[in-house]
């Protein structure tokens, strides 16, 4: 028996749209066993949640994973937004100079790029990669130490928690 042209192409439609469900979530397994989700960085953990650094792996070189970069780059994108206690949550270094930072000296950021070759060979203690990012900063006010606006080339600290997702460690101008 032969099936009307009609019924042909929504059984079609049908398989493909399976498959198509089949492949989107083979994507989001092996992502998320790669360690490549961008939703390990949708948004900042909340201040109760308390994973801890993962000491390895250390990555001294090559590209950092996708999700590294993008915490750092979804950091300066709330800082840019006037969100800066919430772009905080993402750091993880007790004491470091940039938890006590107010944010008014920067007007607006955003991240521009990831620098290439810039993973160090000797990550600081506590972060498991470090690499440079080049942000775009506009100072607040005249008198900034900043400098002018334009983009700025920064070392960014970033550690593996022990719930697989990525926080920043430190941001600095040096390594």
């Amino acid at each position: 028996m032969s099936l009307p042209g009609t019924a042909r192409a929504m059984m079609h439609t049908g398989r493909a749209a399976a498959l198509a469900t089949v492949a989107a979530l083979l994507c989001a397994v092996l992502l998320a066993a790669c360690g490549g989700s961008s939703s390990d960085v949708s948004s900042p953990p909340p201040a109760s949640a308390s994973p801890t650094p993962s000491p390895s792996p250390q990555i001294t070189n090559g590209t950092p994973p996708a999700a590294a970069v993008e915490v750092v780059r979804l950091f300066w994108k709330l800082v840019g937004d006037d969100r800066l206690e919430e772009a905080q949550r993402f750091l993880v270094a007790p004491g470091a100079p940039i938890q006590q930072w107010d944010g008014a000296d920067i007007g607006d950021a955003r991240f521009v790029r990831l620098v290439p070759d810039s993973t160090t060979a000797g990550p600081p203690e506590g972060s498991t990669i470090q690499f440079a990012a080049e942000v775009w900063i506009e100072p607040a006010g005249s008198v900034s130490a900043w400098g002018d606006t334009g983009t700025h080339r920064l070392f960014e600290s970033v550690v593996r928690m022990s719930d697989g997702s990525w926080r920043m460690y430190e941001s600095g101008t040096g390594p």
